[in-house]
């Protein structure tokens, strides 16, 4: 009986230190994805919207092509996580994982995707809200927009809590992106 609450007592220590290991290694390659491999580079400007209010514009430098970042038949959730990455440029937030440049390009290349697809996506009219007012360099709403594409991916670390100032904005830039000189 001695020998056998051993064996049992020993399983169930290797089981726990298997579930721990997992846990750890789990964590390490998620959190790999969260952080870019390498900074992309960026040209940055400040531009003055039309209701006045100041607007950082980026565009990427050695980028790949939009085309195949973001293929025609690229699946919803990818669609979300460009959307929600992209809005991490421009929101205060906690915890923010995933960047994503907001670019034109960007912008431009989703709002054709989604047009061209939009019975495919199930959130399309949400999407196209949102890019189309970005498209326009209106970003009045886009700690609302970062919080409804959170929403749809069940976020419950990382709410937008507002907006960034441009100088905010250029400071998470820095932090996150190699800026051209």
């Amino acid at each position: 009986m001695r020998k056998f609450i051993k064996i049992v007592a020993w399983l169930l220590g290797l089981i726990a230190l298997v579930a721990v290991l997992s846990g750890g290694v789990y964590y390490y390659l998620t959190s790999m994805e969260r952080t870019p491999a390498a900074k992309p580079t960026l040209a940055v400007k400040e531009e003055t919207a039309p209701k006045g209010n100041k607007v950082i514009e980026v565009s990427e430098k050695n980028k790949r092509n939009v085309e195949e970042e973001f293929p025609m038949d690229i699946d919803e959730y990818s669609i979300q996580e460009a959307i929600h990455n992209m809005s991490h440029q421009k929101v205060v937030a906690e915890d923010k994982w995933g960047f994503l440049p907001l670019t034109e390009e960007r912008v431009n290349r989703l709002i054709t995707i989604i047009e061209s697809n939009n019975t495919k996506y199930e959130s399309a009219g949400l999407y196209l809200d949102i890019l189309k007012r970005w498209e326009q360099n209106d970003y009045s709403k886009v700690d609302q927009d970062h919080n409804s594409i959170w929403n749809l991916q069940g976020g419950n670390v990382g709410k937008a809590t507002g907006i960034l100032s441009a100088e905010e904005e250029k400071t998470f830039i820095e932090k996150h992106y190699n800026i051209e000189e």
